[in-house]
């Protein structure tokens, strides 16, 4: 054989039984190895990068800070801290719902109670939980002195679950009564205590003017007035309505139990009360002056058509209104009008001394 033809031999052993195909076949598989681990290396580092994504947005939802946008979010009764997690999220309280569940289990169990909560809206999770434990906020229902029944409702319809309709229906219904309501009257207008209220939203409105009632009661008791109780010739729900005309009358505080005396002295007489408050209840509290025509309103109330006390209080009395009209001063007074700037009155028993004094309240720009 030749040189040649072995040289061609061996160059055409490169096929299926020739020494370079097993180099070709270990060179293949190395290569594919190496494909193999810069692939699982890429994953690694995309799910390594995708981990440190999640674990920052998980962290600035547990310890973020979170926004001085206060939102008050109702969980009602049945609600779980699941579909709660939903409404958090729609109320923007919390970014994810789902992050927030997620991290839920990490943490000892709460019970969520049926409620109001208020939220900082973008809160962290750690400040979310911390509201849920110390559970639903109570309703502050603030009443003062001298506010109407119907302005007591309204300021319950302001209350998240609640109606003034509604609560102004129940309080004129009779479902709810005061040991000081006579049989004939079916409303609870000046028999509520004036105070700062509260009670868990889901309180009826029963309720709420059960404690109202009760309070009053108790107070009265206090100041020794009972149903029982009579005081010239009036009874103690008669009291009452006057204590609410002193309340609207009396400008200034001291002068209350004068006021109540000129009320006393006008009834004993037979003459009409002529008092602008029960008119101005008639027409519904508004603020503007009184016309002649406003005085001739025909109602109940218009104690300038009407002998008498009106039919019922128009105003929660105050305790110094009550005290008052359950001790009137001594006097003949028939009139009376404001003298001084801080509501001071001046009384008369005759209209010429109040013509005087009416006089005197012009000269001083209260006329």
């Amino acid at each position: 054989m030749t040189f040649g033809q072995r040289e061609i031999r061996d160059l055409g052993g490169i096929g299926p039984s020739g020494p370079d195909f097993k180099l070709s076949r270990f060179e293949l598989r190395r290569r594919k190895r190496s494909k193999f681990r810069l692939a699982i290396l890429a994953t690694v580092v995309v799910l390594a990068l995708l981990c440190a994504v999640l674990y920052g947005y998980y962290r600035s939802q547990v310890d973020g800070g979170s926004s001085r946008t206060a939102v008050t979010v109702v969980a009602t009764p049945g609600e779980g801290l699941s579909q709660f997690a939903g409404t958090l999220a729609s109320n923007k309280v919390i970014t994810s719902s789902l992050v927030f569940k997620l991290w839920l289990r990490t943490q000892p169990t709460v019970v969520l109670q049926a409620g109001t909560y208020k939220f900082n809206v973008d809160s962290p999770f750690s400040a979310v939980l911390s509201v849920l434990e110390r559970g639903p906020v109570l309703d502050k229902l603030v009443i003062p002195d001298g506010l109407t029944l119907g302005q007591i409702a309204a300021r319950v319809g302001k209350l998240p679950g609640h109606s003034a309709k509604q609560f102004l229906q129940v309080a004129t219904s009779g479902r709810v009564r005061s040991p000081f309501e006579p049989t004939s009257v079916n409303s609870l207008e000046g028999l509520l205590y004036p105070d700062t209220y509260s009670f868990d939203p889901s309180t009826s409105d029963s309720t709420i003017l059960t404690m109202m009632s009760d309070a009053f009661v108790t107070e009265a008791h206090k100041l020794g007035l009972t149903p029982k109780t009579r005081i010239d010739n009036l009874s103690a729900y008669q009291i009452i309505t006057l204590a609410s005309l002193v309340e609207k009358e009396a400008v200034y505080r001291g002068d209350g139990n004068k006021v109540a005396r000129v009320i006393l002295n006008r009834l004993a007489q037979h003459m009409k009360l002529q008092l602008d408050s029960t008119v101005l209840y008639a027409l519904g509290n508004r603020t503007s002056s009184l016309s002649l025509a406003d005085l001739q309103t025909n109602s109940p109330y218009n104690t300038y058509l009407n002998y008498g006390l009106p039919p019922t209080p128009i105003a929660i009395p105050s305790e110094s209104a009550l005290l008052a009209a359950m001790n009137p001063a001594n006097g003949n007074w028939l009139y009376y009008v404001v003298v001084q700037k801080d509501g001071q009155e001046a009384f008369s028993s005759t209209y010429a001394g109040q013509l005087a004094n009416e006089q005197l309240a012009k000269s001083r720009g209260l006329g």
